[in-house]
């Protein structure tokens, strides 16, 4: 195993072979791995065993540096597509802006529920438009998954709140 040690945030860790860079799992800040102080292997402590093992001969570098350790944060980013391709990000600011006329829906492939937004937006003077902004700004707030399973999921004509 070979010790690295980030120059950012300090975290160490360690991989089973050499790379010349790689990115921290803590923080993700890439750095070039000093090759010079990792020519050999650390040696392992055997409890059991007095004798230290000997260090074994070093690895050589791949050429598949960190994309296998590469730090993917699992980021909420509200405006990212979701496993259906419907951003909810996008969604909420169609329902915030133009809620009333139903597009948010539309958007979400739910034809039925847009045309009776349009209806009921007429009907009620457009006091529909504002449950719509309502319903925008907690689209904004809900996870993906949240949103995937309540609006483009649903098997609701037409899914409130």
């Amino acid at each position: 195993m070979f010790l690295y040690k980030c120059p950012k945030c300090g975290a160490q860790f360690e991989l089973d072979r050499q790379l010349p860079s790689l990115r921290c799992p803590i923080c993700g800040e890439e750095f070039t791995a000093d090759l010079s102080s990792q020519s050999q292997q650390p040696p392992h402590f055997n409890y059991g065993n007095p004798q230290p093992q000997q260090p074994q001969q070093p690895q050589q570098p791949q050429q598949q540096y960190y994309q296998q350790y590469a730090y993917q944060p699992a980021g909420n980013n509200v405006f990212d597509n979701g496993p259906s391709g419907k951003s909810r990000g996008i969604a909420g600011l169609l329902a915030i802006l133009l809620g009333a006329f139903g597009v948010h829906y539309f958007y979400m492939g739910k034809t039925v529920a847009g045309l009776l937004t349009i209806l009921l937006s007429f009907i009620s003077c457009w006091l529909w438009g504002v449950l719509m902004l309502v319903q925008g700004v907690l689209m904004l707030m809900m996870t993906q998954d949240e949103f995937e399973r309540k609006y483009v999921y649903s098997n609701s004509t037409m899914p409130l709140f």
